[in-house]
């Protein structure tokens, strides 16, 4: 995914001002690359260095008068992995910016340093105004109205908690083993025997248990080891101890048991599983899948700030928002099917927040009449004259890369929105140029050897194209998304 910052000055910089400026660049290195395109071009056709400054100056005069034209747009200053623009705009103001990726280093640091330096070329220029010279705005894109509305609603210790939780490294690794539904069954079934004292179903060598890597949960933090003493004759939890330990201060007492009145010495004693209470919290009204979530939005790039979580309503539905260069997407959650009722309360809150993407996610089987539900409302919106997407999916691999895909069409489409002014000059697409480049940069980036860590993997990113998405349709398997 690509991300712009820009900032603008409010200054006007005629033709040879201009020039001027993007030679002074130069002889800072920073090349000028369509500027420096331009040049070769002279000394090709006068085929001799030497004079192309001379046909520069005669073109950029002509093109003033003749085209009512500026010859001079902008320019762009490509580095290793990001790259600088500068964009003269018809009302009297510059605007200048950065293309970045997530992994760029200190893209601000970057952009206030190239602005200084613009801004001190300029006003060395023109020494009459130097002192009162303007200062650089940031250029911020306008959030979202229901973006906004959202973040207001939630309570302020709520939204803390959650945002705080989605930063534990702890948490994040152990939702990330609740992606296998197997692990998330058995850790259900051992909540309830824990609850309800059953022991057979907390047995460490429990058939259902040998399905279920325990040593990983264990390692993850959603189980631990206990030992339960039972009575021999019902097999009636009487306690659990947290290790061995404790088993010999009981059995050196002269506690009874409870069910038979044996000495508590003599009854069953077992090790079980148990799960934690990272488990209860994160299987509780499906909260992994938001912690999930919100971890391959933050792995994407998307900064903390644009990221809001709504707090759990008891309903077992998750949400939460991002805002992507002035887009909102709603993300909805649920851990288990996607029924009639889980997609009617997705809608109303997409209606509310007035969503420009609706992402679903439901681990179970979608139900008949919830698809037509979603059909008709995608409709409904995109037959009303909105850009609108919807994406719909049965498990967190799917969704992060209908995610990234989303994310990145909208930053294309905001980057070929800054940029498209300088396509003439460039003579083609400098959008997809920007693109072209960094996805050449991540395909020739060398392979690094295999590390086993808790960090979790990239997805890969696969080239969409430039458009929002009008439309959604619902596959037989539960997933799908057409685009125009």
């Amino acid at each position: 995914m690509l991300f712009l910052e820009s900032k603008s000055l409010n200054h006007l910089v005629n033709a040879d001002g201009r020039t001027r400026l993007l030679q002074d660049l130069q002889a800072r290195d920073m090349v000028p690359l369509i500027r420096s395109h331009r040049l070769r071009c002279f000394e090709d056709v006068l085929l001799a260095p030497g004079h192309a400054d001379e046909l520069e100056s005669a073109l950029s005069r002509s093109a003033e008068s003749t085209l009512s034209e500026p010859y001079t747009r902008g320019d762009l200053f490509c580095f290793s992995d990001y790259i600088l623009f500068l964009v003269f705009e018809d009302d009297d103001y510059i605007r200048a910016g950065i293309v970045y990726e997530a992994r760029t280093a200190e893209p601000f640091r970057k952009l206030d340093s190239f602005c200084n330096e613009v801004r001190n070329l300029l006003s060395s220029h023109d020494q009459q105004i130097a002192m009162s010279f303007p200062d650089w705005e940031t250029s911020t894109a306008a959030m979202p109205k229901g973006f906004r509305t959202f973040v207001e609603r939630q309570d302020a210790d709520s939204l803390y908690t959650s945002l705080r939780k989605e930063t534990m490294s702890k948490r994040i690794q152990a939702a990330s083993k609740l992606e296998d539904e197997s692990a998330r069954v058995f850790l259900r079934t051992a909540r309830n025997a824990h609850e309800e004292g059953y022991a057979a179903k907390l047995l460490t060598g429990h058939t259902e248990a040998s399905q279920v890597p325990i040593q990983r949960l264990e390692d993850a933090g959603l189980v631990e080891r206990e030992v339960q003493i039972s009575c021999r004759k019902t097999g009636h939890a009487l306690f659990r101890l947290p290790n061995p330990h404790a088993l010999a201060v009981v059995t050196v007492s002269d506690a009874t048991c409870s069910e038979c009145g044996a000495p508590v010495a003599d009854e069953n004693v077992e090790e079980v599983i148990a799960p934690t209470q990272l488990a209860s919290s994160l299987l509780e009204d499906g909260s992994w899948l938001v912690s999930r979530i919100h971890f391959l939005l933050r792995e994407m790039g998307v900064p903390e700030r644009e990221i809001a979580v709504g707090p759990a309503e008891g309903t077992g539905y998750g949400q939460l928002m991002a805002n992507i260069c002035g887009e909102s997407f709603l993300i909805v959650t649920r851990d288990g099917d996607l029924t009639p009722a889980f997609a009617r309360w997705a809608i109303d809150l997409e209606i509310d927040t007035e969503a420009a993407h609706l992402v679903i996610v439901a681990t179970g089987r979608i139900h008949r009449e919830a698809g037509v539900l979603l059909q008709n409302h995608s409709r409904r919106r995109v037959s009303g004259g909105q850009d609108f997407e919807m994406i719909v999916a049965d498990e967190v691999a799917t969704v992060g890369r209908e995610l990234e895909q989303a994310l990145e069409r909208v930053s294309q489409r905001v980057v070929a929105e800054q940029l498209c002014v300088l396509d003439s000059s460039m003579g083609f697409s400098v959008s997809r140029l920007m693109l072209t480049k960094f996805q050449l940069l991540r395909t020739a980036a060398p392979t690094e050897p295999e590390v086993v860590t808790e960090a979790e993997p990239e997805i890969a990113v696969q080239s969409t194209p430039l458009s929002l998405a009008a439309a959604h349709a619902i596959g037989s398997n539960g997933e799908g998304q057409s685009s125009v």
